[in-house]
């Protein structure tokens, strides 16, 4: 499972766990409810600001949203290279720069794929 895929599920669970319908977390994020959908199963990449968006109407800060929730209630572990309970601003940054080079490599891979086929 790469990042994106990872937030995604994350998202999902944080809002079933809040008992958030789809539809009840994109009106309080201010987001298209099919948009919700495609973040959690992976096929979009959302921007900081829209997880920003979300994580507000989760009611939880947007580093949480780097940290996968065991879904049995095991509680969490990071999926960034630092696993520290309190993250300094410098750690935060290098799990957002994880996720953008893991986002970067995806849309390289695709982007080949997309070429090996019309070739």
């Amino acid at each position: 499972m790469n990042s994106i895929e990872s937030i995604g599920e994350n998202i999902r669970i944080l809002r079933l766990k809040n008992g958030f319908s789809q539809e009840q977390l994109a009106l309080n994020a201010g987001v298209n409810t099919s948009y919700i959908g495609q973040i959690e199963r992976g096929e979009k990449n959302p921007t900081i600001k829209t997880l920003e968006k979300i994580s507000k109407a989760l009611g939880i800060a947007l580093i949480d949203l780097l940290f996968l929730v065991d879904s049995r209630g095991g509680g969490s572990k990071t999926f960034c290279s630092q696993s520290s309970a309190v993250l300094t601003p410098e750690q935060i940054k290098q799990c957002l720069l994880e996720v953008l080079i893991d986002n970067t490599n995806m849309i390289v891979d695709k982007q080949k794929s997309l070429n090996t086929k019309e070739e």
